[in-house]
């Protein structure tokens, strides 16, 4: 006599119901989703740090039209110094542009004042983040592309706006770094049109 012997796992859905046998379905399909929620989760905390410095080659406002300025590492009180080059231009109507490519990873509005942040970094991974500060009627959106000299808006409060360049650190504290770290020649050249000394020091605490 031949005996026939099926798998063990075949007699134990045989014998549950339908109702059951949906449940065991759903479950199946959880522990699925979650592996690869999980997976791709780690991939993308595994991705290197892009430590690609950003070429700033356009001033984020046109030289000609800045009546002051307040220049990086500039104190603001006693215990902040000015993390940004600060322009303030003689109108209001003074367009804000991008000084790099990249593309648009946040916008914020202002906590004192009715203007906005634009954040902007080269690839999502980068270590560098370039905030345009105190700008006005936008032109971009949030994950829009944007290349160098790309209209972000207009000045913000006060006719002024500014230009701050961060960079993440290992223990994720950032530091602001002098615009002309990662500014070309023609960059630095158009700025001392106006005044030479706009870098007090090389980083500052934002």
């Amino acid at each position: 006599m031949v005996f026939l012997r099926l798998p063990m796992h075949i007699f134990f859905l045989s014998s549950l119901k339908k109702s059951e046998m949906v449940f065991y379905k759903y479950l199946v399909i959880q522990v699925i989703i979650i592996f690869f929620v999980v997976t791709s989760a780690c991939k993308k905390n595994d991705e290197k740090p892009d430590l690609t410095p950003p070429v700033l080659s356009v001033t984020p406002v046109d030289i000609s039209t800045v009546t002051s300025a307040i220049v990086f590492g500039a104190d603001l009180t006693i215990d902040q110094k000015n993390p940004a080059f600060e322009y303030i231009v003689n109108n209001s109507t003074v367009q804000v542009r991008s000084a790099c490519k990249g593309y648009i990873e946040d916008i914020r509005l202002n906590d004192n004042f009715p203007d906005y942040e634009v954040w902007i970094k080269i690839t999502s991974n980068s270590v560098y983040r370039i905030i345009y500060d105190h700008v006005l009627n936008l032109t971009v959106s949030k994950d829009d592309e944007v290349n160098t000299g790309d209209i972000l808006g207009i000045v913000g409060t006060g006719n002024r706006t500014e230009l701050q360049i961060n960079k993440t650190g290992n223990n994720n504290e950032e530091l602001s770094y002098c615009p002309f770290d990662f500014g070309t020649s023609e960059f630095i050249q158009q700025h001392k049109t106006f005044t030479e000394n706009w870098c007090l020091t090389g980083t500052v605490k934002p």
